[in-house]
């Protein structure tokens, strides 16, 4: 299978999860009026292949339009003045950050960089469920250097009065410049919460899972353990740090392991319009690279809109 395909079959496995969640409402995408008070509706995809004109009327503007949901908030549209197809989430449910950055030179040489993130998060009737994409593509000369995308989906399980929870976590990785087409990971076990203040949270977890390179010379299923340390520290009343460093190793042999360390430093810019200034730093670290450096490390400073 090649890497294209899958790839494409992540995202049709991200999109029937939350498809089915009815939540993330991505199955009816919207395009915004430019005064951005009304909402037109796509066609019914289902019913439209047998009677498409009716469907496709629903596009047109007229008093058929339904007012845009005050609880629901278009993530791509916010801020624009004029029509883009989007997704809604529901403000009321959902919380969560949405980014995006780039950059280029052009003359003697030519680059382009760009890096985008959708970060969420809800509560659940147990604890706590969080969503992560994060997509990065550069060039240099016209020549492709980097180009990943790492999906992330997360849940952990908490007692009130108790600083110790259980986590869950499964995840995609796909990078055209690793050794294999997709990496797998599944993994749980415990989070102790030792250090909890106004200003700083701090947590260690430990647990064990799996990880499978799909596409890999070596394709077989690798148990991990799981050591983690996560800090989260509010430095002023408009600037917080965060710090998350996960270490995998092979349970059969600890010389095999991987690390994934990322920190970011968030500066609030418009409180009210949930606009800030962001520095991140990711590295992903494999000691059995193939061919390739063990070390990936991606940096960017992004504007972040909270959702």
């Amino acid at each position: 299978m090649s890497r294209l395909r899958y790839v494409w079959f992540a995202f049709l496995c991200l999109y029937a999860w939350i498809g089915g969640s009815n939540v993330i409402s991505a199955q009816q995408p919207i395009l915004l009026h430019p005064q951005g008070r009304e909402a037109i509706y796509s066609p019914d995809w289902s019913q439209g292949v047998r009677n498409l004109g009716p469907s496709i009327a629903r596009l047109k503007p007229g008093e058929h339009r339904r007012p845009f949901p005050e609880e629901e908030v278009d993530v791509v549209s916010e801020n624009l003045e004029f029509w883009v197809p989007t997704i809604r989430i529901d403000k009321t449910v959902w919380d969560g950050t949405l980014e995006f950055g780039g950059h280029g030179t052009t003359g003697n040489t030519k680059t382009s960089r760009v890096f985008a993130s959708l970060e969420l998060e809800r509560d659940t009737r147990l604890g706590e469920l969080e969503i992560d994409l994060d997509y990065v593509r550069s060039k240099a000369n016209n020549v492709v250097n980097k180009n990943h995308t790492l999906f992330d989906v997360g849940h952990q399980w908490l007692r009130d009065g108790n600083s110790l929870s259980w986590f869950a976590e499964l995840g995609l990785e796909y990078d055209e410049f690793r050794p294999f087409d997709l990496r797998l990971t599944a993994n749980g076990g415990i989070q102790k919460l030792f250090v909890d203040s106004d200003t700083t949270q701090l947590s260690w977890k430990f647990g064990a899972g799996i990880s499978q390179e799909i596409g890999a010379p070596e394709d077989s299923i690798v148990p991990e353990a799981v050591f983690g340390v996560i800090l989260e520290k509010q430095l002023t009343s408009r600037q917080r740090l965060e710090a998350d460093v996960d270490y995998f190793p092979d349970w059969s042999n600890f010389t095999e392991f991987r690390i994934e360390a990322e920190a970011s430093w968030r500066i609030v810019l418009d409180e009210q319009h949930g606009w800030s200034l962001k520095l991140a730093a990711l590295d992903r670290y494999d000691s059995t690279p193939g061919d390739n450096k063990p070390n990936d490390f991606t940096y960017s400073l992004v504007l972040l809109w909270e959702i």
